[in-house]
């Protein structure tokens, strides 16, 4: 068996929640965790049609970016980390994970 090149984290979602919701709930995430968002676009149009995918980093001269992508289908939503990245990726993952879960429960409140 291959080894794997990444790793991915799911937030958990409520059904039915649209694409701005999550817009701007991952911009208010990426904010409270020292990040910005240097990508919006799509990810893999076969396998998730009208996805949204995010690249994070922490600063625009350093190496290595976060991965997100939310896929309204299925009101999926995860972080990809490849074990490439620097050091300072697996750093931040827990801290976006709690700020992305913080604005999905205050969505819900």
């Amino acid at each position: 068996m291959a080894e794997r090149k990444s790793d991915d984290h799911y937030v958990d979602v409520p059904d039915g929640i649209t694409k701005e919701e999550m817009l701007g709930l991952v911009e208010r995430a990426a904010a409270a965790a020292g990040l910005y968002i240097s990508h919006i676009g799509g990810y893999s149009r076969t396998k998730f049609p009208n996805s949204v995918h995010w690249h994070f980093k922490r600063d625009p001269d350093e190496r290595g970016l976060l991965d997100a992508t939310f896929w309204d289908v299925k009101s999926l939503f995860w972080l990809m980390i490849r074990h490439r990245e620097p050091d300072w990726v697996h750093a931040k993952v827990p801290e976006l994970l709690a700020a992305l879960n913080r604005e999905v429960r205050a969505l819900s409140s």
